[in-house]
């Protein structure tokens, strides 16, 4: 793939989100034969739009296509299809980010942990100034524990990694559990209509689920009511992929001990939402891949997929 003309239009409400002048500065480094453009605000990128054969950008929307009559290939930081229209006449080639997953699994991870090993148990302790040794009895390992990841896409598949050096059992949930190519950090891999089968043995259950009509409402109380006693929900994907009431009656009735949510079908999550208060769900503003390397791992993976797209001088 090679380069001519690239505009860039990264500017985020989030500053991690958001390029910073080292990240202008790689990239110079990297493509130095390239006219790299940096927009200063929406308008200036409209301005300039016309002119592009490449752009960097967090959100393009369809009618936008009509004013880039140059334009070759669309790059996202986002994994979600949410913001970044693909081209309706098919000639623009749209790539999302793959990388989130070194981040993400470690939010993941700390949801797990913090459940564990009682750190909420911990923290109100400590505010009490209560020295409650005797009740971390019932605190257990990872390792000895079973995973269950629902959309083993090359999301969860980085989860199943981390998981995996833990020495956690992982199942994979896909629709299609024949496309996937083996791997050996997930145990084995099943199809989305068996999963309430394998439910019950599921100590964690991990929704990494996209958005999208094909998946709202997904997970049912059916299946919450399938999982085993005790066990504990995460869900860093969408929020459409289970109602609300839902998971509320499963964490009231003593069938979930607990939850670790990141998203949610209407955000900000409201204040008059009961979740907020359950001392048993740990609740994360939609940033589980929010950290101060997110573009940096974007930048990189993009220079990389350019390297590997670029046709070798004989």
């Amino acid at each position: 793939m090679k380069i001519s003309n690239l505009l860039i239009h990264l500017h985020n409400n989030i500053d991690a989100f958001t390029l910073k002048p080292r990240h202008v500065e790689q990239i110079r480094q990297s493509l130095p034969e390239v006219d790299i453009t940096v927009a200063a605000s929406d308008s200036d990128f409209m301005e300039r739009l016309p002119d592009a054969e490449y752009a960097l950008v967090w959100v393009f929307k369809p009618e936008w296509y009509a004013a880039a009559p140059r334009l070759k290939a669309l790059f996202t930081p986002a994994a979600g299809r949410d913001w970044v229209a693909a081209d309706p006449s098919g000639k623009v080639m749209t790539c999302h980010g793959s990388f989130h997953g070194r981040i993400m699994r470690e939010s993941l991870l700390s949801m797990m942990l913090y459940f564990n090993r009682r750190l909420g148990k911990s923290l109100d302790d400590q505010g009490r100034r209560m020295w409650g040794r005797q009740d971390y009895s019932g605190c257990v390992g990872l390792f000895s524990q079973r995973v269950m990841i629902v959309g083993l896409g090359a999301l969860g598949q980085s989860m199943a990694e981390l998981l995996k050096a833990f020495g956690a059992h992982v199942t994979g949930i896909k629709r299609n559990p024949e496309s996937f190519a083996g791997s050996p950090c997930v145990d084995r891999v099943i199809s989305f209509d068996t999963m309430e089968e394998a439910l019950p043995d599921a100590d964690h259950v991990v929704l990494l689920l996209p958005g999208g009509t094909a998946t709202d409402g997904i997970f049912t109380a059916r299946h919450f009511n399938a999982m085993k006693p005790g066990a504990y929900l995460y869900n860093l994907g969408r929020g459409n992929c289970y109602r609300e009431e839902d998971l509320v009656a499963a964490l009231e009735n003593g069938r979930l001990a607990g939850a670790g949510l990141d998203v949610f079908a209407e955000e900000p999550l409201p204040a008059s939402s009961p979740l907020w208060g359950h001392h048993n769900v740990l609740i994360t503003p939609h940033s589980s891949a929010i950290s101060r390397e997110y573009l940096d791992l974007f930048i990189e993976e993009w220079l990389e997929i350019l390297q590997k797209s670029t046709p070798r001088k004989a």
